[in-house]
């Protein structure tokens, strides 16, 4: 009877009795995934922002003859925040300060996001395992392997 239920389950017939752990562990995989991926998302959306408006208010406060349109302020600012840094826009002389903060702000802010990608890597690698570990069934032999005793107690060395 227990073999015919195994047997229902996978062939999706019936729903598995494990099927609501199931898909929590995976529901709460994607959630992980979501929220990491947003965050570094939302930090890039709002540094670049940052650098597009700096750069804008810059080019209003100064009286050099540069022109540069929005579209080239956002494709300056994402340059500059994914440390590209082609080179081919100008900004004046007066955001070099506002450079030297933005820079480093933008070089921490993609290490950052590296370093949450591979903390996400290991994170699901770590719930993969944990999930596999609990769908296991104790056996003979594991529960011999951590019992402690060796399997040849009691048994005399006949080679001697």
């Amino acid at each position: 009877a227990q073999r015919v239920i195994e047997i229902l389950e996978d062939a999706g017939v019936i729903q598995s009795r494990n099927s609501g752990k199931d898909n929590y562990v995976f529901a709460k995989m994607r959630y992980a995934k979501f929220v990491l991926i947003s965050e570094i998302v939302i930090t890039f959306i709002i540094l670049n922002l940052i650098g597009v408006f700096a750069l804008q208010i810059s080019l209003l406060m100064t009286d050099e003859d540069i022109h540069i349109s929005w579209m080239q302020s956002l494709y300056w600012a994402v340059q500059t925040t994914t440390t590209i840094g082609y080179g081919d826009i100008s900004p004046p002389e007066g955001f070099r300060w506002f450079l030297l903060f933005y820079l480093a702000i933008s070089t921490y802010a993609v290490g950052s996001a590296l370093g949450k990608l591979r903390e996400l890597s290991t994170k699901l690698e770590s719930m993969r395992l944990l999930y596999a570990w609990q769908q296991q069934e104790a056996s003979h032999a594991m529960l011999t392997d951590f019992s402690g005793k060796p399997d040849d107690v009691g048994q005399v060395d006949e080679e001697n």
